[in-house]
C-alpha cells in the first residue's frame, strides 16, 4: 500500500513539474509577445498580454520597458511610485536616469529635485545644481563644494552646468589659485588650449606660470634647460612634470636633466622620478637601461621594475644575472626563469627539480616545464559533484536566480546579469558552486566561469573550458584549417562566452571583433550580408576567418597570429623583426603590451585545456619559432 501511494504521488510531481514547465514556457512566450506589440507602438496589445502574466518572475520588467518608452508622458507620481515599489530592482536606477533626463530636458526642476539621488553622470550632477538655484536661488556649504570640484578638472564641462558656473563666476567663489589649478590641469591632461582660455583672466604673474606650463608641454628639453626658477612648490611641480614629460620621449636626456636637478628636488620626488626614467630607459631599450634599474631604490621597486630587467637579461642572454635576480626577490617568482637560467648555466639537476614541480601546474608555464621534461600535460580535472535536488533548492530559495533564468533565456543577457550577480553577493562559498554549475546547465557559461571563479575553484574544466557552439566552432575550424582548441582559446578568453559582449574600444561578440575589422573581412573574404556580428553564428565565422588570415600573413606562426589578434599585425611584424632569433618563451615574455603579453600565454594554454576536453592525447602547446623573417638564426 505505501509503495502504491509512492507511485502516486511520484506521477503526482511529475505531472506538477511539466505542467509548472509548461506554464513558465507559455509566459515566456507571452512575455516575448508583449515586449514585440510594445516595440511596434501596439499599447492595447500589450497592455492586454501583460494582464495575463501575473506571477511570473519577471513580469514587472515589462512596466519598466513601457515607461522607459513612455517616459515624457508619466506623471512624476506614477515613475515615483512604481521606482519605490522596485527599489531594489536592477532596472531601478537605470530607469530613474532616464526619468532625470525627461525632467530636465522639460526643465521640471520641482520634480526634479524630488526625484534626484546622487548620480556618477555629470550633465546629471549639473542639472540637480541648475535645478537648487532655481528653487532655492543660492547654493549650501555642500553643493557649493560639489560645483567647485566639478568646475575643477582638466577639461571642458558639458554645457549642462553653464548656469552652475556663471553662479561661481558672478558670486567670486572661483578665485585665481583655482583658475591657476585648472590651467595646470588642463596642460596635464593634454589640453593647452583649455588652459588658454582660463588664463586669459589671471593676474599678469599667474599668466606667466601658465606660459610657462605650456613651453615645457610643447618642448620640455628645451624649457628644462633654461629652467632657473625660485625653489617653490608650483616652480618643482612644473620640473617634475618637465622630467616626466622628457623621459617618456628621450630617457637618456631626462636622467641627465634629473642629475643636474637634484639639489632642486625633495627626496621623495627624485626617488620616484628616478625609478619612472628607469623604466622609460628599459622600454626606449636605452643603453644605460640595466644600470639604471639595478640603482632603483629597494623601496621602489615594483613588479614593472623586476620585468624590465628580466626582459633585458632574456634579450642579452644573461643568465646569471636572471639567476641573481629572482635570487633577490623577496618572495618566490618567476620559477620557471629561474629553472631556465639554471639550465643555461649547466645546472640541470637543480632546474629539473623546478621543472618537475612547476610541470604538475594546469597554465602556461606548467606546459612549458612538461615540454622542457617531455612530460604529458597534467590537467587534474575534478567536475564539481552537486545533486539536482541541492541545485533545485537554491533556486527556490533565491528568487533573484529565478528572474536571472528567466530574463537570460529571454535574451535581456544585461539585466539577467545585475539580478544574477546581486543574488551572489549574498552567497556562501558552497552555495556559489552550486549557482555555477546552475548557470552550466542553463548554457550561461559566461556566468557559471565568472562564479566559480568567485571562489577559486579552478578544477572544474568542464564549466571553466565548455565547448558551446561546438557546431559553429568546428565547422569554422575546418573551413578555415585551424584547430578548433585554437578557436575556442580565442573565445574564451576575449569574451569568456558572453555573446554580447562589447569592450570600450567598440569590439563586439563572442570573439571581440571592430566593426572595422569585421567589414574588412566580409570585403576581403566575399560573404554576402551576413547579418548581425553579435550572433554567435556570425561572430565565430568572421573571427576564425581573420584567424586564418593572421596565420596566413606569419607564415602559419601561432604565437605572432595571436598577439596580432590581440596588438594588430603591424605590432606582431615589428615584434618579430625585433626580435628574431630568440627561443618563443622569451619572445613572448618580451612582449612590450602587458595586456598582450597576458593574452598570448592564456590564448595558447587555453587551447590546450580545451582540447584536453575531446582527445585523449593532447598535442603540444604552439610554441612556434618566431624566424619567419630570417633564414636561419645563430
Amino acid at each position: 500500500m505505501i509503495r502504491k501511494i509512492s507511485i502516486v504521488l511520484f506521477v503526482s510531481y511529475i505531472c506538477m513539474s511539466n505542467t509548472y514547465a509548461n506554464s513558465l514556457l507559455e509566459q515566456r512566450w507571452q512575455f516575448q509577445e508583449a515586449k514585440k506589440a510594445l516595440d511596434l507602438g501596439d499599447v492595447v496589445a500589450f497592455n492586454a498580454l501583460s494582464a495575463q502574466l501575473k506571477g511570473y518572475p519577471i513580469a514587472h520588467y515589462l512596466r519598466y520597458f513601457y515607461l522607459k518608452s513612455y517616459i515624457d508622458q508619466q506623471y512624476p507620481q506614477t515613475i515615483k511610485l512604481f521606482l519605490k515599489s522596485n527599489q531594489n530592482a536592477p532596472f531601478a536606477d537605470s530607469l530613474r536616469v532616464i526619468w532625470l533626463k525627461s525632467l530636465a530636458k522639460k526643465a521640471d526642476w520641482d520634480s526634479f529635485i524630488d526625484a534626484y539621488t546622487p548620480q556618477k553622470s555629470t550633465v546629471l550632477q549639473c542639472n540637480f545644481l541648475t535645478a537648487y538655484l532655481n528653487k532655492y536661488f543660492a547654493l549650501n556649504h555642500k553643493l557649493l563644494n560639489s560645483a567647485k570640484d566639478i568646475w575643477l578638472v582638466g577639461k571642458s564641462q558639458p554645457n549642462a552646468c553653464d548656469s552652475v558656473f556663471n553662479y561661481l563666476y558672478t558670486n567670486n567663489i572661483i578665485s585665481s589659485d583655482l583658475r591657476l589649478q585648472r590651467s595646470i590641469l588642463a596642460i596635464k591632461n593634454d589640453n593647452s588650449g583649455l588652459a588658454g582660455y582660463l588664463a586669459k583672466s589671471l593676474p599678469i604673474q599667474e599668466r606667466k606660470w601658465i606660459w610657462r606650463w605650456q613651453v615645457m608641454y610643447k618642448n620640455p628639453a628645451n624649457a628644462l634647460r633654461k629652467f632657473e626658477y625660485k625653489n617653490t612648490k608650483i616652480a618643482r611641480d612644473l620640473l617634475v612634470y618637465g622630467l616626466r614629460r622628457l623621459a617618456g620621449r628621450n630617457a637618456e636626456l631626462a636622467y641627465e636633466y634629473w642629475k643636474s636637478y637634484q639639489n632642486y628636488l625633495t627626496l621623495k620626488e627624485k626617488d620616484e622620478l628616478f625609478s619612472y626614467i628607469a623604466l622609460k630607459a628599459a622600454s626606449q631599450k636605452d643603453s644605460k637601461a640595466v644600470l639604471l634599474l639595478e640603482q632603483v631604490d629597494n623601496e621602489l621597486v615594483t613588479e614593472k621594475l623586476v620585468l624590465a630587467r628580466l626582459q633585458i637579461y632574456l634579450v642579452k642572454e644573461d643568465w646569471r644575472a636572471v639567476i641573481k635576480l629572482i635570487e633577490s626577490l623577496p618572495v618566490a617568482k618567476y620559477e620557471y626563469w629561474y629553472a631556465r637560467a639554471l639550465e643555461k648555466v649547466g645546472d640541470n639537476r637543480k632546474a629539473n627539480r623546478i621543472f618537475q614541480k612547476l610541470a604538475k601546474n594546469r597554465d602556461y608555464y606548467g606546459f612549458l616545464a612538461a615540454d622542457k621534461l617531455g612530460q604529458s600535460y597534467q590537467f587534474n580535472s575534478q567536475p564539481l559533484n552537486i545533486s539536482k535536488k541541492v541545485q533545485a533548492e537554491l533556486l527556490e530559495k533565491y528568487s533573484g536566480l529565478q528572474r536571472a533564468r528567466e530574463l537570460y533565456l529571454l535574451g535581456i543577457s544585461h539585466f539577467a546579469r545585475l539580478e544574477w550577480n546581486k543574488v551572489l553577493a549574498g552567497l556562501n562559498s558552497e552555495e556559489i558552486k552550486t549557482a555555477a554549475v546552475v548557470a552550466n546547465n542553463w548554457g550561461w557559461h559566461n556566468r557559471a566561469i565568472v562564479t566559480l571563479a568567485k571562489v577559486k575553484y579552478w578544477d572544474d574544466l568542464e564549466i571553466r573550458f565548455p565547448l558551446a557552439f561546438y557546431d559553429d566552432v568546428v565547422s569554422n575550424a575546418e573551413i578555415q584549417k585551424l584547430d578548433y582548441s585554437y578557436i575556442y582559446g580565442v573565445i574564451r578568453q576575449e569574451s569568456i562566452f558572453q555573446i554580447d559582449a562589447r569592450s570600450r574600444s567598440g569590439a563586439m561578440g563572442l570573439m571581440q571583433l571592430m566593426p572595422a575589422t569585421a567589414k574588412y573581412i566580409i570585403r576581403r573574404q566575399g560573404f554576402n550580408d551576413i547579418g548581425s556580428v553579435l550572433l554567435p553564428a556570425n561572430n565565430i565565422k568572421l573571427g576564425s576567418s581573420y584567424l586564418r588570415m593572421m596565420l596566413n600573413r606569419f607564415k602559419n606562426n601561432h604565437i605572432l597570429a595571436t598577439a596580432a589578434y590581440n596588438a594588430g599585425p603591424s605590432n606582431a611584424q615589428k615584434w618579430a623583426k625585433q626580435y628574431p632569433c630568440v627561443a618563443p618563451d622569451v619572445w613572448v615574455e618580451l612582449i612590450p603590451f602587458s595586456q598582450t603579453r597576458k593574452y598570448v600565454k592564456r590564448v595558447l594554454s587555453y587551447a590546450v585545456m580545451f582540447e584536453s576536453r575531446m582527445v585523449d592525447k593532447v598535442k603540444r602547446m604552439k610554441m612556434d619559432p618566431v624566424n619567419i623573417y630570417y633564414n636561419s638564426c645563430n
